[in-house]
């Protein structure tokens, strides 16, 4: 099945009642308060007059730059040397929300984007992973369960979940995400066992990783309502938002023709959305920043600053910098670039499986992200059994039990492939760089011939 393009006319969802998170906080959440120095510290900075004697700042005359220059992909060079900004970008980050200059962006972005209906305010990050414990630590204990896709982003689960003894259950997805009927039995089962109900649900409803999806507006208005009437909080986590395309037209959706999100209809305050500039400038800034309620936002900073003392500052200081320089128009004109390299991949990816797996597996064309889903026909038992002849083609994969996390729930975490039907431990991900495509396709086809594969591939080449 094809996902169907959001509708950015999108009204947002009938209000029920505002969410009351002291109702949703688990024992971290309830507890954690802005420690006593930080709440000196931002009460304080930027006062003029201030004579600070409590925070254990260095000077700025101890740090040892004194301006930061960079080239940009296009030539043009981009001058940091205010006294100011090059001090901050040194110093720690002492403001709560995050560096201004940046704060103001992300804020005025967010809202012309998706125009949240209930009442959100913002906090610059990390970047998603940490934003990501933060949110659990604060809404979850330990045996709480959360709900997210059959196939999930495997680190969130084997690095964060299982290390603090959450479970997680798979809720079963289609061409166009979560199925709301699935997740409504699961939660009315949850519900007449008499057991602590599921405390959130992550979803990526863009891109997902690993299959791809898109989920359309008509299916998140659905599992909005039924999150509505289960207090469920949605943890939405779309790092892929920006990198939306169409493979066959290649023509760039740009920055307002990217559809509506889950913040978009919160009418309630029950969704916690998660941005990322990861994907579209670096991971290796490190930041990000989150959309939520004020109760819950005013949580994950005291959670954020208490484990971390706030972002990096230097990032914050070179990404808005660099925001600045570009404005609203170089910033979507960079956007579309991205569009259009990843809609080649997806072409070329597309074209690819086209030529030399026709007849032979199943696949939805790539509309965002980095990701693609192919079901070969057949049946092998164990991606196991052909790992070493793919690695011997010089074909790296990693096998799709990874990913797949399936309704049943084992131990006091995750599904293992034991508990898996047979087809489904077959999946297989693939990353691939483009001298590697064809190449690729042609060593599945020796391999599989008429057997059964499920499989991700990545579209993050970038040659």
């Amino acid at each position: 099945m094809t996902a169907t393009t959001d509708d950015p006319e999108a009204s947002p969802c009938q209000r029920v009642a505002a969410v009351d998170y002291t109702q949703h906080f688990g024992q971290e959440g309830h507890a954690r308060k802005l420690a006593s120095l930080r709440v000196l510290l931002s009460a304080f900075t930027g006062v003029p007059g201030i004579i600070g004697l409590h925070g254990g700042l260095p000077p700025a005359d101890a740090f040892p730059f004194t301006e930061m220059s960079f080239t940009l992909r296009d030539g043009t060079k981009m001058q940091i040397s205010d006294p100011a900004q090059v001090a901050a970008a040194q110093q720690y980050s002492v403001t709560l929300r995050g560096y201004p200059a940046l704060y103001e962006w992300v804020k005025k972005h967010t809202w012309a984007l998706h125009s949240p209906p209930a009442d959100h305010d913002i906090v610059v990050t990390s970047g998603s992973n940490h934003t990501i414990e933060m949110i659990m630590s604060l809404l979850m204990d330990k045996g709480d369960t959360i709900l997210c896709e059959s196939y999930t982003y495997p680190h969130m689960i084997e690095s964060l979940v299982i290390p603090k003894g959450f479970r997680v259950q798979g809720i079963e997805t289609d061409g166009e995400g979560i199925i709301p009927g699935a997740l409504s039995k699961a939660l009315e089962q949850h519900t007449a066992q008499g057991g602590k109900p599921p405390r959130l649900l992550y979803t990526v409803p863009v891109g997902q990783n690993p299959t791809g999806v898109v989920t359309p507006l008509h299916r998140r208005q659905q599992i909005y309502a039924v999150c509505q009437k289960h207090d469920l909080v949605i943890l939405e986590d779309d790092p892929y938002f920006y990198l939306q395309f169409s493979a066959s037209s290649m023509a760039p959706r740009g920055l307002h023709n990217l559809g509506a999100s889950y913040l978009s209809l919160d009418t309630d305050g029950r969704v916690i959305r998660l941005d990322s500039f990861s994907k579209v400038l670096a991971p290796g800034l490190r930041l990000g920043w989150a959309t939520a309620a004020p109760a819950l936002l005013e949580k994950l900073i005291f959670h954020l600053h208490g484990s971390t003392l706030g972002p990096c500052a230097l990032s914050q200081v070179v990404v808005a910098s660099l925001l600045q320089q570009w404005g609203e128009q170089g910033f979507e004109q960079h956007v579309k670039d991205m569009q259009q390299g990843y809609a080649r991949r997806a072409h070329i990816l597309h074209t690819a499986a086209e030529e030399h797996l026709t007849g032979l597996a199943e696949w939805q064309e790539p509309q965002a992200g980095m990701f693609a889903w192919l079901k070969l026909s057949g049946g092998i038992k164990d991606a196991d059994e052909i790992l070493d002849k793919l690695k011997e083609e010089k074909v790296v994969v990693v096998p799709g039990s990874i990913p797949c996390r399936q309704q049943c729930v084992c131990g006091l975490s995750v599904c293992l492939p034991a508990c898996l039907p047979a087809c489904l431990s077959v999946c297989l991900s693939v990353c691939l760089c483009i001298s590697l495509t064809v190449r690729l396709w042609a060593v599945a086809t020796l391999l599989f011939g008429e057997t059964c594969v499920l499989a991700w591939t990545e579209l993050s080449w970038w040659h």
